[in-house]
């Protein structure tokens, strides 16, 4: 994708396949940190329309706050290199933006990149939230666990956690 959007007096490139690590790291940490991934990735059980999707998209990073963080994690300044430090400075740049369609242009933006972002590993990505999901209902039985397997209450702990899983076969 490179699609360049006008904000700010300045161009912006959005994301492409060729995000440094760097970039992918920061724009990934505060989709996280709006809940945004969830979103993306239905991991609540609830398929819903693309439509609705970016809705709640655009409504999760607006409540987090993430709003120009997200976006200052998916663009790079024509002619400049991402870095952290500027993405600190416009994402700052861009909460001040007061002209409407601007605005408008962000909100759009923050949807496009994002979906666009994702859709080529959208399956992935689903897989890897849901595991990730799975990991976080376990984790306090599984870290504990290997250090004390042998004790009897972390002992019953892991057997009803296995269980279920044994009286469905």
């Amino acid at each position: 994708m490179h699609e360049i959007l006008r904000l700010d007096g300045r161009e912006f490139r959005g994301p492409s396949d060729s995000l440094t690590a760097a970039q992918d790291d920061y724009l990934l940490a505060h989709l996280r940190r709006s809940g945004a991934i969830e979103t993306l990735t239905d991991a609540d059980g609830i398929e819903r329309p693309q439509a609705k999707r970016a809705e709640l998209l655009l409504t999760q990073i607006m409540l987090s706050g993430e709003t120009f963080h997200v976006l200052a994690g998916a663009l790079t300044e024509v002619g400049k290199k991402w870095s952290r430090e500027e993405a600190e400075r416009n994402a700052a740049r861009f909460a001040e933006i007061t002209d409407s369609e601007e605005k408008l242009r962000i909100r759009a933006g923050i949807v496009n990149f994002v979906i666009g972002f994702f859709a080529p590993g959208a399956k992935s990505s689903t897989i890897s939230q849901k595991s990730s999901s799975r990991a976080k209902k376990v984790r306090p039985t599984k870290s504990a666990a290997p250090g004390t397997s042998e004790t009897s209450p972390l002992s019953s702990a892991s057997s009803q956690e296995t269980t279920p899983a044994n009286s469905t076969g």
